[in-house]
């Protein structure tokens, strides 16, 4: 049987998705990124798999957490370098297609169910202008679509990696702790899953202030960005929930920022982990508030609708719909 295979690679976890020309789902797995030293053995241990053995892959599309140039992709958090042209000879794949991880993102919007969208800010949308898409994990992935006849072209950047802008005096103070730690500071040092681990560590140490005892030990046996988002919505712990906050007002910026760079009035979409694992916090005005505070731009941007994507999935989404585009 002829298949597609769509693969959506973080720093974190990797998602694979074999599925029908008509994009059914015959097998779907996750794997622990961290524990490959390449893509090649992962991929390789999937469809060794004797139910995948079986099938023929057509068409492959990969996102990539990572620059992609020509054939050739880099994960920015892993030691992976991907060439297609490799893959489809090692694997015996006939069409292997490398994307950047925020363009998959980015084609499977068009795939997400009203549900699976949540409204941040109503604005004033209109579909014949951009997108944007901006979204928080192991890093900070950031796409730009434009419309093109009945679809959208979707732009892949590393804006992420811009330089951080604090916005008032603890943002200054945050931002002289990292430049100690690591010189260059970016968005994606701050706004990510570590980002919000440094925010904690920084406002513990700046304030001199006492730790739960039971949320460091969560930090230590589990993901520690997680713990704290946990500790701040459910436990109510005073230091998680001004680091989360702190966090989250950061990402608002950078959102506004993104906006004003294309002013996306079809909508600038939220996507990742954090945002929709968080929605209650994000829907209360720190997010909207730091992403409307532009200055003289302000009346611009509260007319740009906002969207938080719910679907953890979306990437695999779009990457899907990449692969069955290649064999139409």
């Amino acid at each position: 049987m002829n298949t597609l295979l769509a693969v959506d690679i973080g720093g974190t976890k990797t998602l694979l998705e074999l599925s029908s020309l008509q994009g059914e789902v015959i097998v779907e797995q996750k794997f622990d990124s961290q524990q490959y030293a390449s893509f090649d053995l992962l991929l390789g241990e999937f469809l060794a798999q004797k139910e995948i053995k079986q099938h023929t892959i057509v068409s492959a599309c990969i996102g990539v957490a990572g620059p992609v140039v020509g054939k050739q992709a880099v994960v920015t958090n892993l030691p992976w370098v991907l060439d297609a042209d490799e893959l489809t000879q090692e694997f015996s794949i006939e069409h292997v297609h490398l994307c950047n991880d925020f363009e998959a993102v980015g084609h499977g919007i068009a795939c997400l169910k009203d549900d699976e969208i949540e409204v941040l800010q109503e604005g004033e949308p209109d579909l014949s202008t951009p997108r944007a898409v901006i979204g928080a994990g192991t890093g900070l992935g950031q796409a730009l679509m434009f419309p093109e006849k009945d679809d959208w072209k979707v732009v892949a950047t590393e804006g992420g990696n811009v330089d951080f802008a604090p916005t008032d005096q603890k943002q200054i103070l945050l931002l002289e702790h990292m430049m100690q730690r690591f010189g260059h500071v970016s968005y994606e040092r701050i706004v990510s899953g570590v980002g919000l681990v440094t925010i904690y560590d920084f406002l513990r140490a700046y304030q001199q202030r006492d730790e739960d005892a039971d949320l460091r030990q969560a930090m230590i046996d589990g993901d520690p960005a997680a713990a704290i988002s946990q500790f701040a919505l459910k436990q109510g712990n005073e230091l998680a929930i001004e680091a989360l906050d702190m966090f989250i007002k950061i990402y608002g910026a950078q959102a506004g920022n993104l906006a004003l760079s294309v002013i996306p009035m079809a909508g600038l979409y939220i996507a990742g982990g954090i945002a929709a694992k968080n929605i209650e916090r994000f829907q209360e005005a720190g997010f909207i508030e730091a992403f409307r505070s532009k200055g003289k731009m302000q009346n611009l941007v509260e007319k740009i609708p906002v969207y938080v994507i719910l679907q953890p999935k979306v990437g695999l989404l779009g990457a899907r719909l990449l692969a069955q585009q290649s064999v139409v």
